[in-house]
Order: C-alpha cells, then sequence, then structure tokens
C-alpha cells in the first residue's frame, strides 16, 4: 500500500510535468547538414590522399594555385588550377579532362553517394576573363557508376553524367552568329536495370536552360547542388541548383541511373569536342572551398498517435490515484 500511494504522489505531483516532457520528446528536431567531405587546399598541397585525379596532362593539367604568386584562391592562401589543352593527350577513350574526385576518407576509393539521403556539393569556381563560348563543356559532374558482373566486367555501356554543371554559349540575335558565354545544366536518368547499348532507355533533358555567364567571367561563383538521387519516376528524387546562393534550378523527378552504387563526384575540366573553328587552343580555371555534406534528419522515437495516448495515460492515472490520498488524511 505504501508504494500505491509513493507511485501516486508522484503521478499526481509530477504527471503534468511528465506529460509535457514527452511531448517535447517527441516534436521533431530540425535536421542539420553533416560533413562527410572538405578541403580548401589550405595544407598547401593537393593531396592523392584527399583526391583521385584525372588529368590529361598529369604534370599541368591539376596543380595548386597560390595567393603568394598571384594565383586566384577564393579564401585563404591556396586553391586549385585546372587546365585542358588540344594538344593534351587523350585518355583510352579518346578524350581529355583534368578532373578530381573526392575520397571520403585517406586512401579509400572516391566516394559514392547512397540513393535516398539529401546531399550537398559546394564548390567555388572562376573562369577566366577571357573565357570564350563554345560547345558544352563540363566544369562539374555527377557521374554514375556502371554495373559489373562477378568477374567484374561491365554489363552495360559508358553513360554521360547523370547530373552536369557546364558552359556553353548563347546566340546575342537569332542568325547573327554572335555569341556569349553561357551556364547549362543537364540531368539524366533510366529506371531499367541495364541501360541499353544504343542509350534508348535514357531520358535527358535540361536542368538550367543556358544562361548568360558574361558578368561571371573573371569573378569567383560560389555553386550548390543539394540533391536526393533516386532513379524511380515514382520516387523522391529532386534537383535543386544554387548559384552564389540563389536558387536558380529546381527540379523533382528521376536523376540517376538503375545501378548498384550511386554518383560520385567531379570538379574540374572535360572537354569532349574541340571545334577547330572556335580557335580554341587551351581552357583554364580555378576551383576552391569544395564540401560534400548529408543531411540528418532526426526522427521521433515514436508517432503521435502512440504518444498521445500514452501521455493521456499519465495524466489519468494520476487523476484516479489523487482522491485516494487525500481519503487516508
Amino acid at each position: 500500500m505504501r508504494a500505491n500511494s509513493a507511485a501516486a504522489d508522484f503521478l499526481s505531483r509530477g504527471g503534468i510535468a511528465v506529460c509535457l516532457a514527452v511531448l517535447s520528446w517527441t516534436s521533431p528536431a530540425a535536421g542539420a547538414w553533416n560533413e562527410i567531405f572538405a578541403d580548401g587546399f589550405e595544407s598547401g598541397e593537393i593531396s592523392m590522399d584527399r583526391w583521385a585525379g584525372q588529368a590529361a596532362n598529369p604534370l599541368e593539367g591539376i596543380t595548386l594555385a597560390e595567393s603568394s604568386l598571384g594565383d586566384p584562391v577564393r579564401t585563404g592562401d591556396f586553391g586549385v588550377e585546372f587546365r585542358l589543352a588540344l594538344t593534351d593527350p587523350v585518355d583510352e577513350f579518346g578524350k581529355r579532362r583534368s578532373e578530381l574526385r573526392p575520397r571520403p576518407a585517406a586512401g579509400q576509393p572516391p566516394f559514392h553517394a547512397d540513393f535516398g539521403p539529401l546531399y550537398r556539393y559546394e564548390f567555388s569556381l572562376r573562369l577566366p576573363e577571357d573565357w570564350s563560348p563554345d560547345g558544352p563543356e563540363i566544369v562539374a559532374q555527377w557521374h554514375g557508376a556502371i554495373d559489373l558482373d562477378s568477374e567484374g566486367n561491365p554489363t552495360e555501356p559508358r553513360r554521360s553524367p547523370p547530373i552536369s554543371l557546364r558552359t556553353t554559349f548563347l546566340e546575342t540575335e537569332p542568325g547573327s552568329e554572335q555569341y556569349l558565354p553561357a551556364w547549362d545544366a543537364r540531368v539524366r536518368w533510366d529506371a531499367n536495370e541495364t541501360t541499353a547499348m544504343n542509350m534508348s532507355t535514357v531520358t535527358s533533358m535540361n536542368l538550367l536552360d543556358p544562361t548568360d555567364a558574361t558578368n561571371d567571367l573573371g569573378v569567383w561563383v560560389d555553386w550548390a547542388l543539394e540533391v536526393r538521387w533516386d532513379w524511380d519516376p515514382n520516387g523522391a528524387g529532386v534537383a535543386r541548383l544554387y548559384k552564389d546562393g540563389v536558387l536558380v534550378a529546381d527540379y523533382s523527378g528521376p536523376n540517376a541511373f538503375n545501378d548498384a552504387r550511386g554518383p560520385n563526384s567531379k570538379i574540374g575540366l572535360y572537354k569532349w569536342d574541340w571545334d577547330s573553328l572556335a580557335g580554341i587552343q587551351l581552357r583554364v580555371a580555378h576551383y576552391d572551398d569544395v564540401r560534400t555534406l548529408i543531411f540528418a534528419e532526426e526522427v521521433p522515437a515514436m508517432s503521435w498517435p502512440g504518444i498521445t495516448l500514452l501521455a493521456l495515460g499519465v495524466l489519468g492515472l494520476a487523476a484516479i490515484r489523487r482522491p485516494k490520498l487525500s481519503a487516508r488524511k
């Protein structure tokens, strides 16, 4: 009896407090961005423990930018410079590129995202003032990983990236043959487990229509891509592109290939078409302040219907016990 009285006394005095504590415990906490990778190159090196490089010219294609030497950097003392020249050797696929892929930890393979979580990729990019407009060229991309069989052989063809940020051109007036530098971005996806060899199963569309980049030359531009990777047309895929903190593209829908692994990310230059009429022999770009983040959302431990019943039970039990205690006085 004494034990029951003590319990009732606790409930009568603390029931409301317990109820309020329980209710506040179930309130969904605001989510937070957790950093997976960050490099502003302030170590004074481009560490291959942190990056995997792909350079047509390994000596000059990817080099450290130093403010003390007059090189452009976004913050601090260092950044990275990418160079890609028409005279650079081609890779095994006949292409030229100078790119870096981040590693999640020293010595590990380049980072591949999972399907489902929301990611944010950030980087700062500076194109020189004399950047001449030409056909599409990739300056950042998020590339899928083709599936392999049990012996490590590809089961599908090489594909263009699910999402890419590119430079391209705009004609000042139709038929004028006068062109402005421009940005654009593309989305590609395929819900089939195996992409057709002729790419007939791939859907491609604009994420960002060609946009005048004239005022963005010779200055730093801060880019961010928020994306939830998903190849399912009925899934939860999203892609939001920010330029200097302003949302410039907002897309909901499939944005990946149906692969075992999600896309990796790359910064740097990839130019597959060198138009002889444009007369471009060399591309140079600077990057800095590269980050990858994942959105972590705290999920309530119990849903509202269940926790509400628990709270009401606490108050009800306190009310039942209170008269009995009064009668004994």
